[in-house]
């Protein structure tokens, strides 16, 4: 055989078997490592997305990212804390063309729609089924990841509910019990790969969950200056418990500045995200809050996903 022709054989014999091998490994991960796969939810460490929705790349206004869902769930991102308000679009002209923007209505608005908004559906707006739906299409793609939403909600659970629906995401909604929950394995093999909680009501929906009464607790999110997350004389008052006590199987740590308002208030969010949302850093403060809560957040919620290593540092803590 000719050797030139003989290597290309053995190369692509080693390409074909190393592809095999790659996707029995996808197909026997969860979330990424077939380690997790034994382990219940609530022993998991998820990197996670505040505000997930509020990004430069779909024209946020003083965005907490520089890129969407979509984009975020691609890099790593396996849950997402949401805002969703009501609005109702209207066609302005601005620098001479025709230009749609998104007016905050009330629930007894005629014609109202429910968005994905952060305070005002004028600085940024994504139709909640559409937001939805990439993240359905994701999960189609990717059927071995687990993923929880925490809902800030300013819609009905109805609302919420059909637009769940509408997108397709509900297939993948977990429809068990928030007081144990199942192996990320089972989660996965029964479809129930996605937790929704909101941070108020949910209605008579089954499967969306009162976040706060019961089924997850959480750290402080008002810090101003990020010492208060990088230094370790701050780091056992960052995780003393907010919303939800401390009886929630579910621990959300929140890990993100929000600076005072001032005429930097952009630039101070990324700088702040920078300085706090490094891999050792988050890590640090996860150990400090299994000191002072007994258990690892199971979400690690950060500002500006594309700074820092909360992906890493997520597999640090799971120990894959």
């Amino acid at each position: 055989m000719n050797k030139t022709l003989g290597g290309v054989a053995v190369l692509a014999a080693s390409a074909a078997l190393l592809t095999m091998a790659a996707s029995a490994g996808a197909t026997s991960a969860c979330n990424g490592s077939s380690k997790l796969c034994s382990r219940t939810l609530d022993k998991v460490v998820l990197p996670g997305s505040h505000n997930a929705m509020s990004s430069k790349e779909f024209g946020f206004g003083i965005p907490n990212h520089q890129f969407g869902i979509p984009h975020q769930l691609t890099k790593g991102i396996r849950a997402m804390l949401i805002d969703t308000h009501y609005g109702k679009p209207r066609t302005i002209v601005f620098l001479g063309r025709p230009t749609v923007v998104i007016d905050d209505v009330s629930e007894s608005t005629p014609g109202r729609l429910p968005y994905l908004c952060h305070v005002s559906c004028l600085s940024g707006a994504i139709p909640l089924s559409t937001g939805l739906k990439t993240v359905a299409d994701f999960l189609k793609t990717h059927p071995r990841e687990v993923m929880i939403f925490v809902n800030e909600s300013y819609i009905t659970p109805a609302d919420f509910a059909t637009a769940v629906t509408s997108s397709g995401l509900l297939k993948y909604v977990y429809k068990g019990s928030t007081t144990t929950y199942p192996t990320l394995s089972k989660m996965i093999s029964t479809s129930g790969r996605v937790v929704m909680f909101s941070e108020g009501s949910t209605g008579s929906v089954a499967w969306y969950h009162q976040g706060y009464a019961g089924s997850v607790q959480e750290t402080p999110y008002s810090f101003l200056t990020s010492n208060l997350l990088t230094s370790p004389s701050s780091l056992a008052a960052s995780c003393v418990a907010n919303r939800g006590g401390t009886t929630g199987k579910l621990f959300l740590m929140n890990h993100f500045i929000t600076p005072t308002l001032t005429a930097s208030y952009a630039a101070d969010l990324l700088t702040t995200a920078a300085a706090v949302n490094g891999k050792a850093t988050i890590v640090a403060r996860a150990n400090a809050c299994k000191t002072a809560r007994g258990k690892y957040p199971t979400i690690i919620a950060i500002d500006q996903t594309q700074l820092g290593d909360v992906i890493g540092a997520a597999k640090q803590l799971n120990g894959v």
